[in-house]
């Protein structure tokens, strides 16, 4: 089925409890995104030496001509004579340089999947509540970073946020967030046989938004992702520093050795014979063919690669992230 949730299945030890309404499990609420805020300091997106005061808060690890100056130093063989700093020149009496830091803004992007098939746990968590999680944490560390954030919500629709740094833009892009994985419920029958076509559809509009130096982080479970929908993603890693957070239930890679399974989505039901050989084998081949090829896609591109699982506890997805980040 494109979304739901195996009947049987109970949070990992470790994992927080959610209120009866299925916060936290099955949806998002405004208010755990906002909660989210202390977690930041655990996350590490800026690399070293780029790091400034003024807008963006990120600087280039080049040297070289730009606008923010650096320091004068001791003229070398090779220096630009242009870059001659005269007034420590005259005042030392030895030839001095100007040293410029080139400042750079990095706009963030997050690009969330919230089509059916991310509406499915069979313990811990739905993957589009990881995806939310995720994404308001890394929201909340680019704006402590002073750098513009903006997002593409998918599911049905194709909502999208322009790169901001205002919290009132923060609270808009969350409180959405937090709707769409209320209302997704109600959409999955709808929009299960489109789910194919999104994923390319919404990655081209990814690749015309996305600036040079931006840095794009793409949240998905990667189902039905073609050949031809990847094919956006490396286009956006050529000019922009992307980084793809893949999620995944346990249940989706290994199917339990024997008995029956009921699957539902709240309106419909369906049992599954896992002593079905042939069934399990297709079933296997079908799911490791396809994590292969994310893995390939990731290193042919050179494009970092986070997995992350609805068995992971709150501590295991946030270790993984900050090591995947760095």
């Amino acid at each position: 089925m494109a979304g739901g949730r195996v009947t049987r299945s109970s949070p990992p030890t470790g994992q927080r409890h959610s209120t009866g309404n299925g916060e936290g499990i099955i949806f998002s609420s405004l208010h755990s995104l906002l909660n989210l805020q202390g977690q930041v300091r655990t996350l590490y997106l800026a690399k070293k030496h780029i790091r400034a005061r003024h807008a963006g808060l990120h600087r280039s690890v080049y040297k070289g001509r730009g606008m923010d100056f650096a320091e004068s130093r001791p003229y070398q063989p090779g220096d630009d004579i242009r870059t001659i700093d005269w007034r420590v020149t005259a005042r030392s009496g030895r030839v001095h340089t100007k040293v410029f830091e080139e400042e750079r803004e990095k706009p963030v992007l997050l690009w969330l999947d919230l089509r059916p098939s991310m509406f499915f746990a069979t313990r811990g968590r739905f993957k589009a509540v990881i995806a939310a999680e995720m994404a308001a944490l890394l929201l909340w560390k680019t704006l402590k970073d002073g750098d513009r954030i903006g997002g593409i919500l998918q599911n049905s629709r194709h909502v999208e946020l322009k790169p901001s740094r205002s919290r009132s833009a923060a609270l808009h892009f969350l409180r959405q967030l937090s709707d769409m994985t209320h209302d997704a419920v109600a959409e999955k029958e709808q929009l299960a046989e489109h789910s194919r076509t999104d994923l390319q559809t919404s990655w081209t509009r990814l690749r015309r938004v996305a600036q040079p130096g931006s840095q794009v982080f793409v949240l998905s479970d990667f189902r039905h992702s073609s050949p031809t929908a990847m094919r956006q993603l490396a286009m956006i890693s050529r000019h922009s520093q992307l980084t793809l957070i893949a999620i995944h239930d346990p249940f989706e890679a290994n199917l339990p050795q024997q008995g029956r399974l009921r699957l539902t989505d709240g309106k419909r039901g369906l049992w599954v014979n896992l002593g079905l050989q042939l069934w399990r084998k297709r079933y296997a081949v079908r799911a490791e063919q396809a994590h292969k090829n994310l893995q390939e896609f990731s290193r042919s591109h050179r494009i970092p690669l986070v997995q992350l699982s609805t068995a992971d506890t709150s501590n295991e997805r946030l270790l993984k992230l900050s090591r995947g980040l760095r």
